[in-house]
């Protein structure tokens, strides 16, 4: 069978069965429903015929409690009940009929089915007519009493019966509509052929994603799927050269990135060095300060080297103490608050952060020092480190300018700059976050990011504990 055909007949007979079925639990659903009404209302009427007859009897002595009174006395209650749509019939015993409101007689086997004094009912079919028929029982100085109402439901069904009717007209109308417009749909769809070569053709324009539809098994989906598997391998191909071009293009940036914070202590510290008198104590301590940076940039070129290249394998963790070196991190990142008058407030609880200290010392002054490009004049920064059970949560703050939520989850991408030229003018390359990131999943840790703008940004990171730690 042509796939023209196989679309064709399949939507169409899946839209009739669709709406058969819609349409037969619909009118079922509805009739249902209605029965339901019609039971719940009769079985009323009935009780309230039983409640009324067993009141006045109860009122009665026994002595007048005759064939005749009780039928007066039947007779005025559904008098009152004044429902012409029922049939009433009051009975002594099983079938000593006493009072009946209609000759149409009924016959059922309902009065055997009673048991003590409750209730049954049934749909009773007479000829072409339809009646619900209730029968209760109830029993008043030892004689038992039967009392039936019953009410012609033949309109229900016959409303059922006219739904179906005009249903199936429906159905026909909707098949022939269907059938037209599936028709044309199928026309449109079987023209695969032209949208392979589109397909075929915006791939060579260089939509390398760029993917035929496959509808089939036959001759045409049969040459999308090798078109497609072709163009997978040749994407892929082209992906692996681009993928390999970026890395070597970030290692590059993000090396001269991490080079200018230690470069610049080492240049000041040289600067004081030869610019200004000190006593013996200062220069020593100026040179130990050069020495260990220089130290820290030689370990810190091998990590960043690694980071990249062996995508985050063998680094040797080991427990630090938070105090330490969020320490270091303040003495670090000191002078370059000191010349925008920036206050950075340390409030750290003595703990432990499984990791490796260059990384880590890395990710926090990044922090920082985005912060501080973030903030104006006389700015405030603040560092909290706190214990937690199961590891150690170090949250940075500050009450600079803030950033879109838009821009929240992008500042992690390379290269990207949520204020362009304020980040030029502060030195910045875009992709001290992208580090950050790195650093975050080589440990293990969770981070969040909430930022306003105007108001500030939070940089929330929680490291878990040795147990549970990511890291080698």
């Amino acid at each position: 069978m042509k796939f023209f055909w196989k679309i064709f007949f399949a939507f169409t007979a899946l839209i009739t069965l669709v709406f058969s079925v819609f349409g037969i639990w619909m009118i079922t659903q509805t009739f249902r429903n209605s029965m339901e009404k019609e039971i719940e209302e009769g079985n009323r009427e009935n009780r309230m015929f039983q409640l009324a007859f067993e009141t006045n009897m109860n009122a009665l002595s026994e002595h007048y409690r005759t064939e005749r009174v009780v039928r007066d006395l039947a007779e005025s209650v559904i008098t009152n009940l004044d429902d012409q749509e029922y049939i009433y019939r009051l009975y002594r015993g099983a079938r000593g009929l006493i009072y009946e409101n209609s000759e149409n007689r009924l016959e059922h086997q309902l009065m055997d089915e009673l048991v003590e004094n409750n209730c049954v009912y049934q749909v009773l079919e007479a000829g072409d007519r339809k009646f619900l028929i209730f029968v209760c029982r109830s029993v008043l100085s030892g004689k038992v009493y039967y009392l039936e109402s019953a009410k012609d439901i033949t309109a229900l069904y016959e409303e059922r019966d006219s739904f179906y009717d005009q249903y199936r007209v429906v159905m026909l109308a909707l098949i022939g509509v269907s059938s037209v417009v599936i028709f044309v749909v199928t026309h449109l769809l079987t023209r695969s052929v032209v949208e392979l070569s589109d397909t075929t053709r915006r791939f060579a324009e260089g939509d390398y994603e760029a993917r035929a539809d496959i509808y089939g098994e036959d001759e045409i989906g049969i040459l999308a799927r090798d078109f497609n598997l072709m163009a997978d391998n040749l994407n892929q191909k082209i992906e692996e050269l681009t993928d390999a071009a970026r890395q070597q293009e970030d290692f590059t940036a993000s090396f001269a990135h991490e080079l200018k914070t230690p470069l610049t202590s080492i240049i000041g510290y040289a600067d004081m060095l030869r610019t200004m008198e000190m006593t013996e104590e200062e220069t020593v301590e100026a040179s130990n300060y050069i020495y260990s940076q220089g130290k820290r940039l030689e370990s810190l070129s091998f990590k960043l080297l690694e980071l990249i290249v062996t995508k985050y394998q063998d680094y040797q963790f080991k427990p630090i103490s938070a105090t330490a070196l969020l320490k270091e991190v303040e003495e670090l990142t000191a002078k370059g608050l000191e010349k925008k008058n920036i206050v950075c407030q340390f409030q750290v609880e003595e703990g432990s952060i499984y990791g490796e200290k260059d990384l880590l010392i890395s990710l926090f002054t990044n922090f920082i020092d985005n912060a501080r490009k973030a903030l104006p004049e006389g700015g405030s920064i603040w560092l909290y480190g706190q214990k937690r059970d199961a590891g150690y949560a170090v949250t940075v703050r500050d009450n600079g300018c803030g950033m879109p939520q838009e821009e929240i989850h992008k500042i992690t991408e390379a290269f990207y700059m949520v204020d362009k030229s304020r980040s030029r003018r502060e030195g910045g390359a875009g992709l001290g976050m992208t580090l950050c990131s790195r650093i975050i999943e080589v440990h293990g840790a969770k981070w969040s990011i909430s930022s306003s703008e105007g108001e500030g940004t939070e940089i929330f990171v929680f490291f878990p504990g040795k147990e549970t730690s990511g890291g080698a």
